[in-house]
């Protein structure tokens, strides 16, 4: 949402160019996040959601003093035209880099983007935002937005109903009350066993900081004079945010009990300082103009991330690149789309056409969208299930059972070809996201997973499976065992590394007659450490297949022989996961032993 308050209101012409140039930090702060050169930077969305509470709740209550009511549907007009020609542009956008063979993008994901779903289409579907993007979705930030939409949809109608009965300062005790209780959800749920993503993506659960910003903007609009000594405001802001932004994982359970909200305080304080005369720098003209293309930035970058035109690159340059072209994408479509159609400067023909084309848009969309695959869980399978034993004559097929996490998630589809073609009946039992260890703390925020993998031993023997196919992705230079963090390299992990892998093979002892181990391969994105981390892994997958006289597939022999030089003979669209022909190769690879 853009600063400049003259074209929502009509009548008044206020301008706060401080708010601008705090959602332009917002903005480069989650581009750097994505791009790898900072840990912390997903905290920029929690500020973009307190600018956005703070401005449409400030200019509805501006309206209500100056009409005596709230015009619902001008407002919800507005909102449209303000975002829906920006994400058209993104879709099409994606559409021409999916035909080029750059992204992959699936029907469900689209149909979530123009519905402003997207985030409850990822925690129904189970899609893991912290899975190290394990499985890039080229509309996976739209999650962030889809709030923002819904936040957009409900809260007015609140305002309206207490604006109607009461004033201005009732509705910012409401807005605290809301505030209070998304906080209580958020860190009640933590605690009672709903997953990170499940409180990382809710809409009950992250509408801490519009709230806030709400009950702010209740204060008066103009915003009033701040009272209190102003160095407080940026001082507290910077203290908690900058080292956040740096450092902060958000794939911990500890920080849902309570520093995300002390985050979205930060970031509030950061808004009312924006709002003041003080301050100068984020008032710049170049930190301005980012920050009214911020929306627009948001939406290019991320498909330009995953983009494999920039795979080779370093993060910092990554960064500098994708911020670069989507600036200037954002820019354009600023300029000759969104602001156009905003301020109602198309004539009529030309809307009709802009809706005509936005159709259009999203109907090719779709058409070079991948089917949706199904959940991967539990109760799902990925091929079909092997015929039992009572219905089969006695030449039977091999019956094979993939099990891992993300990386035979994402080649399901060319594991079950590839088992076809070798005349195998084949299930894929793989949960991204998930580790082998069946303590809740370990699961990185998935619970579930501890019932995934306690459960594969009853699935294994209900499928009467002859070979077990352990494949699981590697973590690079740490993992988490009862709680604790330990390097692979140091001298205490090694045999907890080697037990973690006698456990997956443990649920198929008296089940399967062969289990073979795939080992990991160095991650092409990760530095020296991590691949020093994995190499020791692998040499505690050949220390257990010895011990246990098992095999091994030691795929790095083939995909990665000397890091970095020749470590891309097989492909990985994100320096991990194998799909479309490079998964065949791999399937090819891994299914060769069954024959």
């Amino acid at each position: 949402m853009n600063s400049t308050v003259r074209s929502e209101l009509g009548e008044e012409n206020i301008y706060l160019p401080g708010l601008d140039g705090l959602r332009a930090i917002s903005v480069l702060v989650v581009v750097a996040f994505h791009s790898g050169v900072i840990d912390g930077g997903w905290i920029g969305v929690d500020l973009f959601f307190g600018i956005s509470g703070f401005l449409i709740t400030g200019l509805m209550v501006a309206e209500y003093e100056r009409n005596g009511g709230v015009a619902l549907g001008a407002f919800w007009m507005r909102r449209l035209r303000r975002l829906v020609p920006a994400l058209i542009i993104l879709l099409a956008l994606i559409a021409t880099l999916v035909k080029l063979d750059q992204l992959n993008v699936r029907a469900r994901n689209i149909w979530g983007a123009v519905t402003y779903s997207t985030n409850w289409v990822h925690i129904f579907s189970g899609t893991s935002y912290w899975d190290d993007f394990a499985t890039p979705d080229p509309l996976r930030h739209l999650w962030s937005l889809a709030i923002e939409e819904q936040f957009y949809v409900m809260w007015p109608i609140v305002v309206w109903f207490v604006l109607k009965r009461w004033t201005p300062t009732t509705l910012g005790k409401v807005a605290l009350l809301g505030a209070t209780v998304s906080a209580a959800i958020q860190v009640i749920g933590i605690h009672a066993g709903l997953s990170i993503d499940r409180i990382y993506q809710g809409t009950d659960t992250r509408t801490v900081a519009f709230l806030l910003g709400a009950a702010i903007a209740t204060r008066g609009w103009p915003p009033k004079k701040v009272t209190i000594p102003t160095w407080i405001l940026p001082t507290f802001a910077l203290v908690v945010l900058a080292p956040a932004a740096m450092w902060l994982p958000g794939d911990q359970t500890w920080v849902f009990s309570g520093p995300l909200i002390v985050i979205s305080l930060a970031g509030i304080a950061a808004v009312v300082y924006s709002t003041t005369r003080n301050n100068r720098f984020l008032s710049s003209p170049v930190l301005r103009t980012i920050g009214r293309w911020s929306y627009g930035i948001y939406l290019f970058h991320w498909p330009l991330v995953i983009s494999h035109k920039f795979d080779d690159l370093h993060s910092v340059t990554q960064f500098v690149v994708v911020t670069l072209i989507s600036v200037a994408l954002a820019g354009l479509s600023y300029r000759f789309v969104e602001s156009p159609i905003r301020h109602q400067r198309l004539p009529r023909i030309g809307l009709l056409t802009s809706a005509a084309v936005a159709v259009v848009i999203v109907f090719i969309s779709l058409t070079v969208s991948t089917p949706s695959a199904p959940a991967l869980d539990i109760s799902v399978t990925l091929a079909p299930q092997p015929t039992t034993l009572d219905s089969v004559p006695i030449n039977q097929p091999q019956r094979v059972m993939v099990f891992g996490d993300s990386l035979p998630a994402v080649a399901a589809d060319e594991l079950q070809a590839e088992a076809e073609s070798l005349g195998i009946d084949i299930e894929v039992r793989a949960d991204p996201g998930c580790v082998p260890s069946e303590d809740k703390n370990d699961q990185y925020g998935k619970p579930e997973c501890v019932t995934f993998l306690q459960q594969t031993r009853a699935r294994a023997q209900e499928l009467d499976i002859n070979i077990a196919i352990i494949w699981w992705g590697g973590t690079g230079i740490k993992f988490m065992e009862n709680g604790i963090w330990y390097n692979f390299c140091d001298a205490g992990a090694e045999e907890l590394t080697r037990e973690r892998i006698r456990r997956l093979v443990t649920y198929f002892e008296d089940v399967a007659s062969q289990v073979i181990l795939v080992a990991p391969v160095p991650r092409l994105d990760h530095s020296a450490v991590d691949v020093a981390g994995t190499e020791c892994e692998i040499v505690a997958y050949d220390d257990v297949a010895a011990e246990l006289g098992i095999a091994v597939v030691r795929l790095r022999d083939t995909v990665c022989p000397s890091y970095p030089d020749d470590c891309e003979r097989i492909r990985r669209y994100d320096g991990l996961h194998y799909d479309g022909e490079a998964a065949r190769q791999i399937a090819k690879l891994i299914l060769d032993g069954v024959r």
